[in-house]
This record gives C-alpha cells, sequence and structure tokens, in this order.
C-alpha cells in the first residue's frame, strides 16, 4: 500500500500504453482458483524461476462495497487462507477517506461477491488498519494477522481464522518505521519484511526468536534496495529457495530469491508480472498488476508455496485514469496464473 502521508497524498495514475492482449470470449473458468493449484504437489520437481512468465487473468472477483460503507471507493490489498473447506479473505477497504480492514469466506473465490462482507470492527488499530496478512502459528496456538496501523507494525491474534468478531484489538509490534507488513519464520526465527519510510527505496528487514515473537525484534537491516513496496516472501518448495515478489512504483511486480531469510537478495526479474505480459480473458478491468498474494499451499508461518513457476496471485488492479488521491483509486480483486 502507498503511503508517505495516508490523507495528504495525492497521485495521478498514469496513463500505460499497453498492448492488450486480444480478449476471447473465456470466463473466469479459464482461471482454476481452489484447492487444486495450491495444495496439490508441482508436476515439475526443480523450477529456476522463470524470469518473465506469462500470465492470464479472468474478469474481477470481488468488488467495492454499497455507497455508504467503509469499503464503498475500493477493495485492495488481499490476504488469505485455505483452512475449513473455506477461503478466508482478508482485505482494506476504503470509502475514499480511511483505511479500514474488511473479511469474507467462500468455498470458492469466484462465489465471494455473494458472501456476507464483515468489518472488522475489533481491531481498532489507532485510527485506522488495512494492509493485511493472516496465517496460523502452531506453536504459539493462535492465527495472526499482522497489518499497518496508527500503531505502526501490528497484531492481533484469534483462535479461530473464520471467527471474525474474534480478533483481539491490535497491539504494536514494537516499531513504525515502514508499512506492508510481512512475517514468515525458518526454524529458528520470524522475519518482519516491510517497506521503509525513510526515502531510501529499500524493504527492511527485522527479525526475533520464534519464541519471543511477536516482541523482541532486532534492529533493521536492508534485504532490498531500489525498490518500492508491499514485499511478500514465500518459501517455494520446489527448488528449496525463498521468493520475495515487490510492487514497483509503476504497479507491476519484482521478483527476488535468496537461500536463506536472512541472507543475500537477488532480483530475479524486474518484470516478473506485468500487464504487457497479462491477458485477460473476460473483459479488460486492469491496468495494473498491484498489491497481492500468492495462493499458499498451507496456511502457517512458514508461508510455504509449491511453485513459483505454477502459481495464482489474487491481485489489486484498477484501470488507469485520474482519480487524485491515491485512497480514491478504485480497485477491484482478481487472480491471475502463470500457468
Amino acid at each position: 500500500m502507498f503511503k508517505t502521508t495516508k490523507n495528504t497524498l495525492k497521485i495521478s495514475v498514469a496513463v500505460i500504453s499497453v498492448a492488450l492482449a486480444s480478449c476471447s470470449t473465456n470466463t473466469n473458468d479459464d482461471v482454476i482458483s481452489n484447492v487444486e493449484a495450491t495444495s496439490n504437489p508441482s508436476k515439475s520437481a526443480k523450477v529456476s524461476a522463470i524470469a518473465n512468465p506469462n500470465w492470464k487473468t479472468g474478469g474481477k472477483l470481488f468488488e467495492q462495497g454499497a455507497g455508504g460503507s467503509y469499503e464503498s471507493v475500493a477493495v485492495k490489498d488481499p490476504s488469505l487462507v485455505y483452512d475449513g473447506g473455506k477461503w478466508h479473505v482478508f482485505y482494506t477497504g476504503t470509502d475514499g477517506n480511511q483505511w479500514k480492514m474488511g473479511y469474507v469466506n467462500a468455498a470458492s473465490l469466484f462465489n465471494m461477491k455473494s458472501e456476507p462482507r464483515r468489518f472488522m470492527s475489533s481491531l481498532n488499530g489507532g485510527g485506522y488498519f488495512c494492509a493485511p496478512q493472516v496465517f496460523n502459528f502452531p506453536a504459539k496456538g493462535k492465527w495472526f494477522l499482522i497489518y499497518q496501523s496508527g500503531l505502526g507494525a501490528t497484531y492481533s491474534t484469534n483462535s479461530s481464522v473464520s471467527n471474525y468478531g474474534g480478533w483481539a484489538a491490535g497491539k504494536g509490534l514494537g516499531f513504525n518505521d515502514g508499512i506492508d507488513f510481512w512475517c514468515i519464520a525458518d526454524n529458528n526465527y520470524v522475519y518482519c519484511f516491510y517497506s521503509a519510510q525513510d526515502g531510501s527505496s529499500t524493504i527492511k528487514r527485522r527479525r526475533t526468536t520464534i519464541a519471543n515473537f511477536p516482541s523482541g525484534w532486532s534492529a533493521p537491516t536492508v534485504a532490498a534496495s531500489n525498490t518500492f513496496e508491499a514485499p511478500h516472501v514465500y518459501k517455494n518448495k520446489a527448488d528449496g529457495k525463498f521468493y520475495m515478489m515487490v510492487e514497483d512504483i509503476t504497479r507491476h511486480f519484482e521478483l527476488w530469491t535468496a537461500n536463506t531469510l536472512d541472507g543475500t537478495w537477488t532480483k530475479v526479474s524486474e518484470e516478473w508480472a506485468i500487464k504487457s505480459r497479462l491477458t485477460e480473458n473476460n473483459g479488460h478491468w486492469t491496468d495494473q498488476v498491484s498489491h497481492g498474494e500468492i495462493l499458499r499451499s498451507g496456511s502457517n508461518q512458514l508461508m510455504e508455496i509449491n511453485n513459483i513457476d505454477r502459481c495464482e496471485i489474487f491481485f489489486q488492479g484498477v484501470v488507469n485514469g485520474s482519480y487524485g488521491d491515491y485512497i480514491r483509486i478504485p480497485y477491484d480483486l482478481g487472480l491471475m496464473q502463470n500457468f
């Protein structure tokens, strides 16, 4: 989520000339969004992260809510897990004035529009709360929401991911020098990656022990430079490496890799996922490939995916236009895949 000053930042989304692929008469069914894509073993034993894959998407799967609601202008920044036979989706909603968080669950992502939307009123969060990440942490016996709020890096816990009213009020992780916070663990530590807000154009990283999580964070170090925001880090089962998806300021995804979470991160591709290689199969609905989450193979703190070369991303998109403040850009959510 782009933020220097949430309530005052003004940005006009430039109209980008894109060579659009020919639209077919296919529907969303061309994009497979269910357990098959995330929980079945990869067909290829090893991958080397294709730098410039082709992508395809169907139409919008989730759109802004009713007039007067907290999400009447946009829905964005999704994080989701599959648990108990349903997708549990947490997202940012905005009415053009404030950032809030919503929740919806559905047996299929294609049915999200018809399911009840829930405002996450229990979170509080010091005035606003947005850009969620959700995961289960069995060692802690809890579900965690990591997000940004007026408290800085923030967390809430719950005993059940489906109990939308059971999330505890937000508590600070103990630092506030960034946005778009993302946690991932190995066998010893939990790391938090985030977009720095000091003008350095870097992704920073802190860590704490599993025993001390969610407290006890180290001082920050720089994980990636000359980049922008919304880092999402995953463990790729197919090759055992870690991959970090980062959103560039021109609204596409870079891809970085490292052998360990505390190791050196190397850029695989500046334009790993970009509109110029995205075919829309159900009408034109986006000129951007913006803040999204790769569908995971599990729901825990390891953030595992089966195969970076055969993945799906639930992402935010919009047709470019002059919308004024960033908070007024009418983002919707859809699914894209690179296979």
